[in-house]
């Protein structure tokens, strides 16, 4: 069975039962001595208050540790992203958080923004968070200040753009389809995908997850026993801007746990 929600890209929230778009216009942090060469999409916020000694306890914090300066500190930390039978996934973004009240969580140039897609403990029809604003809240609370501003969002990468669009949905058989307008220039196009394995008496249940765009084939995942992420670009040439494109989301036997899969894009419009 094909499920088909027609949508165009707007800068409010959209709902529509296992599909949420999500739109953030992008602002610009504050100049700080925040790596802005190396990030790519980042959110940040300003907090209450910094002490010298919050520094030290982020410094410890880090689940690795790179830049240790007299006035920030940056490292990246874990969060978890998914918690499948048998084990947990990942996701590792970097934290800048600097003497002067900025914090910013962010992943590098070279890493997809669709890795700010949160699938732990996901709910149809709510993204209420993402694995950045997790960041964020984590450091805080594991050094102890607080923010009472809005975390904002910023492509580091891609200074021009000014809008974020997240589509996420789950399932467990069939596909989920959707038609898709980019208004305005498109910058990135990425996707983040999971499907969960189900294995009873020595039986392996993997069907491959697939995503198309117009009906080709732009992703596939492995079929084996084992949980993971995925995470790619779409072709700039298969999304093209101002042309409805129709997206759908497959998994083409039955049986098993379901997956999901979630598009990010980073267009100014």
């Amino acid at each position: 069975m094909v499920k088909v929600k027609h949508l165009i890209l707007i800068s409010v929230f959209l709902v529509a039962l296992c599909l949420i778009v999500f739109s953030a216009k992008l602002t610009k942090a504050q100049e700080t001595t925040f790596p802005v060469e190396e990030a790519g999409i980042a959110a940040y916020v300003k907090l209450d208050s910094v002490k010298e000694e919050d520094l030290t306890k982020a410094w410890y914090s880090y689940h690795s540790r790179e830049k240790n300066a007299e006035t920030y500190v940056i490292g990246t930390i874990e969060i978890v992203n998914q918690s499948p039978r048998g084990g947990q996934w990942f996701n590792y973004p970097h934290i800048y958080i600097g003497r002067d009240g900025w914090m910013v969580a962010y992943y590098l140039k070279d890493e997809e923004a669709s890795q700010i897609i949160q699938w732990e403990d996901y709910t149809p029809g709510v993204m209420g968070t993402t694995t950045l604003q997790d960041a964020i809240d984590f450091m805080a609370d594991s050094i102890g200040v607080t923010y009472s501003g809005e975390i904002k969002y910023y492509d580091f990468e891609f200074p021009e753009a000014n809008k974020m669009t997240l589509v996420a949905e789950t399932f467990i058989d069939g596909s989920n389809c959707f038609s898709l307008t980019i208004p305005g220039t498109l910058y990135e196009a990425s996707f983040s995908a999971f499907m969960e394995d189900s294995q009873t008496a020595n039986i392996c249940f993997n069907w491959p997850l697939i995503i198309s765009v117009d009906e080709v084939k732009i992703f596939e995942s492995e079929t084996s026993c084992s949980f993971r992420n995925y995470y790619g670009y779409y072709d700039s040439n298969q999304l093209q801007v101002n042309i409805p494109h129709f997206i759908c989301v497959e998994k083409r036997q039955t049986g098993g746990k379901g997956g999901g899969a979630a598009t990010v894009l980073i267009y100014q419009n």
